[in-house]
């Protein structure tokens, strides 16, 4: 009897396809999670300051997101997209937040019930 011949070598590996770019989708997702903050602290009176910074950040980081994704190198453009809309949102409670401690800064809350209650 005689032995079978060896099998032959694996193919060689050749690493992933070429043509195809490495997605970016960093903006996308840090303008999303900026502006996710940017609510929360936009709502803290005078710390809303920082909401607005941060809505600002996220917004840039978010349009840029959306730019890369109208090109076809990123994939994320929900993300991108959400981000942009929670840092419009952050922006805007941050400025209502302080008006709203500028206007009633020097409002005493208990001289207001003394006043209007029917006892």
């Amino acid at each position: 009897m005689t032995t079978p011949p060896p099998p032959p070598p694996p193919p060689p590996y050749y690493g992933p396809p070429a043509g195809q770019p490495a997605q970016q989708n960093t903006q996308g997702l840090v303008g999303m999670i900026v502006g996710i903050l940017s609510i929360p602290l936009a709502c803290c009176g005078f710390a809303g300051v920082l909401g607005i910074v941060l809505g600002i950040v996220g917004g840039v980081f978010s349009w840029l997101g959306l730019q890369k994704s109208k090109q076809g190198l990123a994939s994320n453009r929900g993300q991108a997209l959400a981000g942009l809309i929670c840092s419009a949102v952050g922006v805007a409670f941050g400025i209502i937040a302080i008006i709203l401690v500028v206007a009633f800064r020097d409002f005493d809350v208990q001289n207001w019930i003394d006043q209007n209650s029917n006892n």
